[in-house]
């Protein structure tokens, strides 16, 4: 039978759907394992290049068409999703026994070249199966790609409870497990079919069987082998606690006093922080001394604080030993609060998330505050920052809504009158805090000399970082809480790095924060210095990005001939790698298999694919970072925001076909459309955000759906109509479109974030509209006649 003939029947509709669920599984489910394993930047990385499994997948299915007959189709697939299932759980295993160490020494480069090559292997298993499908039901490409959409978008739901259920292996073998059911869907012959199932089943029960006895789980870990003693995994981290003391990195030097034990606990084996094995208050006298809790001393009686990120309770005992009235803390990870703290360490840790002057909430700090519509003496965020890995791929250089002007904004405006902002961050860093208070300080109309205050407690160890606890008053600092300050600092041994001027004196501390906080023009100061200390917003939130943007093709040069591990330089060989990729796994296959002249190539064609490939991804990560402050977490926006694209685009695909059958006419109305939309959406989202945030909510995720279903629609649109134009033309060639459109969401994703860095993530969905129109085109030059078939 030709393969133009054949049809896609439900059985092979449900198997694309199994098999697109499981891949996007696989995808987010190894970001969250590396993100673990190794530092969150190598999870991005790592999983950018598996991906292109996919691409050279299709490649390799158009080279060797021969050993790839139509009429053998079924076989092919079947083989394909079994091949995937299995060495999807051999990477399971082998992952989380692999000990890949965060040093770029030689054996670790080896590991992680390795451990590369085994994520690889199910995404060009998985790839081969759906550009076979693609290719071979081309003309039924509708139904195929909404089958394809759909089950990825299903995917993306299962995430959530596979990792909080089944723990880090939960991904994969539950991928395993759709790939066998995709297989079972696939067979056409009972003696398959029962091999599939067979399969399924097997990786059913080591799901069920390892949750009671967690022989699958991450052994090492980017800190080491340390043994712990409470380990828990959910969608965006794993918790581990261990019977450990925290470093003190903030504890004055000059303190003699006891130090009660502590558990240690971390979250992705990086980001820390301690649980105080504490009765009442009393017990934790040391955090006097702290310089975190500085700006304590200027808390009136019984006053009412806020705490953002209380991690494992340090904070909100220095409000309770300070005497606050009542403590409110917003904590992100659902696991500490309930697992750790009022669970498992509940009785060591004196239940202090159960006192009655405590409430807990489980929320983003940022979105709590926006919403609240209470008001605090102090609100305090100490070191609130991770290098966890989101399952959306992020990375160190990601975003962190916290340390943005509007956030600051947000907690001024929710202190009460002569209320405190605290902050304490790393020294290094630090400076940024004083250029956000600044910016949001003007405003709100307020001078910001003579209402902030900063100390620093000094490293004391070699290789030991510092801290600063920066404090800002909704009005100005009286001469007697000046003095009251400044003497506190000396006695602690805490340098001061800025106090206001007492006693008619000017003030004092380190020259560029002097500066900073009294100057009139501060763009002078951020245009002179090195690097870019100047205010980040929420469209461009990078508060941990110190290259200015004037100097960033230098900065990325630098980068490409370093060895250095930061965010940008590993970004920057991402997109070298990407590019290498491309050439010699699709451009030069392409050039060498069409030599000679021997076929046209449809050079349109491709570039439509791969303008649909990178404005998709912009289109994605633009919006993606925008939903994260409107729904409170990185998950719900991952969640939300792919999943609703993608059944839209479900849907979208599906109505295509039926709304207009010529596949060109259809493209002049959905790719402007796609513009339109994604342009307002980059303009209007901001404003319907401000007014509906104070929504509970299902209700902002219920009007999340309804805003982002339109969008999702029109793009599910563009690509089966691609397919529809090309495989009436050149069929021979729908595999190259397949991959190039693979290979650029890869490139997409990299330049995404590339743009976000120099001109913030509104001119990213634009970027991404434009590729759209670029498309349009694209598509309106490819001819829609067949093509003349020579002998």
């Amino acid at each position: 039978m030709h393969e133009s003939t054949i049809r896609a029947g439900s059985a092979k509709l449900a198997g694309v759907g199994c098999i697109s669920a499981a891949v996007l599984l696989v995808e987010l489910g190894l970001t969250r394992l590396f993100s673990v394993i190794t530092w969150s930047h190598f999870a991005f990385l790592a999983v950018s290049l598996a991906l292109f499994g996919l691409s050279a997948s299709a490649v390799f299915v158009h080279l060797t068409a021969r050993r790839h007959p139509p009429d053998r189709l079924d076989r092919q697939l079947w083989r394909y999703s079994l091949v995937f299932a299995l060495s999807t759980t051999i990477v399971a295993v082998l992952f989380l026994r692999t000990h890949l160490g965060s040093a770029l020494t030689s054996r670790n480069l080896a590991v992680l070249a390795s451990v590369y090559a085994l994520a690889a292997a199910p995404f060009f298993a998985a790839g081969a199966c759906l550009a076979l499908v693609v290719t071979r039901l081309h003309r039924d490409i509708n139904r195929v790609y909404g089958a394809d959409l759909a089950g990825a978008a299903a995917g993306c739901l299962l995430l959530i409870p596979m990792l909080e259920v089944f723990g880090g292996a939960g991904p994969l073998v539950g991928a395993a497990t759709l790939g066998a059911c995709a297989a079972a869907c696939f067979a056409d012959m009972r003696a398959r079919r029962v091999v599939a199932i067979a399969s399924a089943s097997a990786a059913t029960a080591i799901l069920v069987v390892n949750v009671r006895l967690q022989y699958l789980d991450v052994r090492y870990t980017k800190a080491g082998e340390h043994p712990w003693i409470f380990t828990k995994w959910n969608s965006h981290s794993r918790v581990a606690v261990y019977p450990e003391t925290h470093h003190d990195w903030g504890l004055s030097t000059t303190y003699r006093g006891t130090h009660p034990f502590s558990y240690f606990m971390d979250i992705d084996a990086s980001a820390s922080t301690e649980i105080l094995v504490a009765r009442e208050a009393a017990d934790v006298a040391f955090l006097r001394d702290e310089v975190t809790a500085f700006a304590y001393r200027l808390m009136p009686p019984r006053g009412q604080s806020l705490v953002i990120g209380p991690g494992g309770g340090r904070d909100v005992w220095s409000a309770l030993l300070f005497g606050a009235r009542r403590v409110v803390g917003v904590e992100i990870n659902s696991i500490i609060v309930n697992d750790v703290m009022r669970g498992r360490f509940g009785e060591p840790s004196g239940h202090l998330y159960e006192r009655p002057d405590v409430d807990i909430v489980v929320d983003d700090g940022r979105n709590f505050v926006a919403r609240s519509r209470e008001q605090y003496d102090l609100i305090q965020a100490s070191l609130v920052d991770t290098w966890a890995a989101t399952t959306a791929g992020a990375f160190s250089l990601t975003e962190n809504n916290l340390y943005t002007v509007e956030a600051f904004v947000d907690y001024l405006r929710h202190l009460r009158p002569g209320g405190v902002l605290a902050l304490s961050r790393w020294t290094r860093e630090a400076i940024r805090v004083l250029s956000l208070a600044r910016a949001a300080a003007d405003r709100l109309g307020w001078p910001i000399a003579d209402r902030f205050f900063a100390v620093e407690r000094p490293a004391v160890e070699t290789g030991e970082a510092s801290i600063s606890t920066f404090i800002f008053r909704t009005a100005p600092f009286s001469a007697n809480e000046n003095r009251r300050l400044r003497d506190a600092a000396r006695d602690l041994g805490f340098r001061i790095v800025y106090a206001p001027g007492v006693d008619g004196r000017p003030p004092d501390g380190d020259p560029l924060y002097v500066a900073l906080a009294t100057a009139a023009d501060a763009a002078a100061i951020y245009r002179s210095h090195d690097s870019d200390i100047s205010p980040v917003v929420d469209d461009r939130p990078f508060f941990f990005q110190g290259v200015k943007p004037e100097r960033m093709s230098t900065s990325l040069r630098d980068a490409a001939i370093t060895d250095a591990t930061d965010g940008i330089s590993l970004l920057v060989r991402l997109l070298a790698v990407a590019l290498g990729l491309v050439t010699i796994f699709i451009v030069l296959p392409l050039a060498l298999n069409d030599r000679g002249g021997r076929r046209e190539l449809p050079l349109g064609s491709l570039g439509y694919f791969a303008s649909l490939g990178v404005g998709f991804m912009m289109i994605e990560i633009g919006l993606m970072q925008r939903f994260v402050l409107f729904l409170g977490h990185p998950v719900y926006a991952l969640t939300v925001v792919l999943f609703t694209l993608l059944i839209g685009g479900a849907l979208g695909s599906r109505m295509g076909q039926r709304l207009c059958a010529d596949p060109q006419r259809l493209l002049v109305r959905a790719l402007p459309l796609i513009a339109l939309l994604a342009v307002s959406y980059a303009y209007v989202l901001p404003h319907i955000f401000t007014m509906a945030l104070g929504l509970a909510r299902p209700l902002r995720i219920a009007l999340a759906v309804v805003l982002l279903l339109p969008l999702g629609a029109a793009l599910g649109m563009p690509l089966a109509a691609g397919i529809t134009m090309l495989g009436r033309r050149r069929p021979q060639h729908l595999a190259w479109g397949w991959a190039i459109n693979g290979a650029a969401s890869v490139l997409g994703s990299v330049l995404a974030m590339l743009v976000a860095l120099l001109v913030g993530f509104r001119v990213v969905v634009l970027t991404g509209a434009a590729c759209y129109l670029v498309a349009l085109a694209l598509a309106m030059s490819i001819p829609t006649t067949p093509a003349d078939r020579k002998p």
